[in-house]
């Protein structure tokens, strides 16, 4: 399947897709769930901001793949920042799991990414380049979430 370049590509550009959805929906839940405040929510705003960030990078890459972005639809992170908000001040516990699973998801995405684009031909060395870094911080956001005993 990967032998191809044009089609590495192509699968490259959907996992890219992919973690771009990730971050489109993980900015807003942790912006949403960092307004309980404290350490934890100054944590997960900080994680919103830079997951906000990544999805402006993952949409840099999908366009040097060649593809487009899928479009975003703007009311849906407005309404995952207000269940987020609705959420986390209803109970602390659930703010703090919701915020562990989708660091989970997004560490898991990364690395599927990273996998990907070591193994795929006619794919740009840059593009690992900037996906490594990407993965390595999603991994310490679910490090400083997990606590010092998570690997």
């Amino acid at each position: 399947m990967l032998d191809e370049p044009s089609l590495s590509r192509q699968w490259v550009a959907r996992r890219l897709q992919r973690a771009l959805s990730v971050e489109r929906w993980g900015a807003p839940l942790r912006l949403g769930l960092a307004r309980v405040g404290g350490d934890h929510g100054r944590t997960l705003s900080n994680h919103g901001d830079t997951a906000a960030r990544r999805a402006r990078v993952l949409e840099e890459l999908i366009r040097d793949v060649g593809a487009e972005p899928y479009s975003s639809w703007g009311v849906g992170a407005r309404l995952t920042r207000a269940a987020a908000s609705l959420v986390g001040h209803g109970s602390t516990a659930a703010s703090r799991r919701i915020a562990m699973l989708m660091a989970e998801h997004t560490v898991s995405e990364y690395r599927t990414l990273e996998a990907l684009v070591q193994e795929a031909p006619g794919v740009p060395t840059e593009l690992l380049d900037a996906v490594a870094p990407m993965s390595a911080e999603s991994a310490r956001e679910f490090r400083e979430l997990a606590g010092p005993s998570k690997p």
